[in-house]
């Protein structure tokens, strides 16, 4: 097998909620949760209900036909933007190489815009349109000679940086992978307004800050910024493989035969794509991951350690700034039972899932104190 993921020497067996087991039986607190994708937990229950359903059905459908559990899941996607289109596909990555596409067919019926804009420290994936809106030179640096153009503005210099030849800005209104740094009120609307004034569009990439992990359904609309082309993945089918892009349907749509999916909107993810968006309505889990946020920021602001610099969240998603390397203290919290992982060089990233308890937030708040003490200065 490829080593291209590396590996953290842990064989997961079983789990449920915000709490697995390894192979040895030695129990964890998931934090980690496929980075970010199980934003339910594991083996949520009314989750594993819809899934085994929907395996009582065809498993996959041609996309040119008629299915219940996408059609359903499509209307409520729609929802989300101005008459909303919806396209289905398998993952972030895929979601955001759609959007890519989708935006430059539509700014090239506007005019020969031949300028696209990103963020600084932005991750936007590893396929090769996701890669070149990517930020990292780690990531590229095998690739960059075959990556099309793309201008990386520091965030408040972005409004700035838009302009008449612009096709497209993307943006995570939370950046996750580049080191938790969530985007101001008063960017996210100097941004949404330049881009109205020069016909420019708008790429949110949502994958992991939205579906209720920041407090939102879309994080975008919490903080001011107005896309016109949303890109979401991770947790929005409990885990299992999906990603969709939804956006203003009066912008346009891609050309005949532009774009596709073979599994795309594949019945079953879909059945628990339908689910999980009940949960979040029923259950107000985005209202739950402001609280539940705030709870563990507060107790991890009471960890008194030299080696803390900062602490950034909004809802379910933290980034805690170290002085030291993060990888590390990844290990080190494995170790002690507690599954985290790094955003970037220093930050120590936590994700936890909408049915983390009190009881978790204080237990890994004390293993990362203890952890730290351990350090020399």
């Amino acid at each position: 097998m490829s080593n291209i993921y590396g590996g953290r020497g842990l064989e997961i067996s079983s789990g449920i909620g915000a709490e697995v087991k390894d192979s040895s039986g030695k129990y964890y607190i998931d934090f980690l949760c496929g980075n970010g994708s199980e934003l339910f937990g594991h083996c949520h229950p009314a989750l594993m209900k819809a899934a085994h359903e929907a395996l009582n059905y065809p498993w996959t459908c041609s996309p040119g036909l008629q299915n219940t559990a996408r059609d359903g899941f499509r209307k409520i996607l729609s929802g989300l933007m101005q008459n909303g289109k919806v396209f289905l596909c398998n993952s972030g990555t895929e979601a955001i190489e759609a959007s890519i596409k989708l935006a430059i067919s539509i700014s090239a019926e506007r005019g020969k815009r031949k300028k696209i804009i990103a963020l600084r420290r932005a991750f936007h994936g590893r396929t090769m349109g996701a890669l070149a809106m990517t930020f990292n030179p780690v990531y590229k640096k095998s690739w960059s000679e075959f990556l099309i153009p793309v201008q990386h503005v520091k965030m408040e210099e972005a409004a700035d940086a838009i302009d008449n030849d612009t096709a497209f800005v993307i943006a995570e209104p939370m950046q996750g992978e580049g080191g938790v740094f969530p985007m101001s009120e008063v960017i996210a609307r100097n941004i949404t307004e330049k881009c109205k004034r020069t016909g420019t569009l708008i790429i949110a990439d949502e994958i992991q800050s939205g579906w209720g992990r920041c407090g939102a359904i879309l994080a975008s609309h919490d903080i001011g910024l107005e896309p016109d082309i949303v890109a979401l993945a991770k947790g929005i089918a409990g885990g299992l493989p999906i990603g969709v892009v939804v956006w203003k349907g009066e912008i346009g749509d891609f050309p005949a035969r532009g774009h596709g999916s073979t599994y795309g909107g594949n019945p079953v993810c879909a059945s628990v794509g339908i689910a999980s968006w009940q949960l979040l309505l029923q259950e107000k889990l985005p209202d739950r991951a402001v609280t539940n946020g705030n709870t563990f920021v507060s107790m991890l602001r009471e960890i008194n350690s030299p080696f803390i610099t900062e602490i950034r969240h909004k809802g379910l998603l933290i980034g805690v700034e170290l002085t030291l390397k993060s990888e590390p203290v990844v290990k080190a919290l494995q170790d002690k039972g507690v599954l985290a992982l790094p955003a970037g060089p220093q930050v120590l990233r936590f994700l936890p899932p909408f049915v983390a308890e009190e009881r978790h937030f204080r237990e890994v708040t004390q293993i990362l104190k203890n952890t730290l003490e351990e350090i020399e200065p």
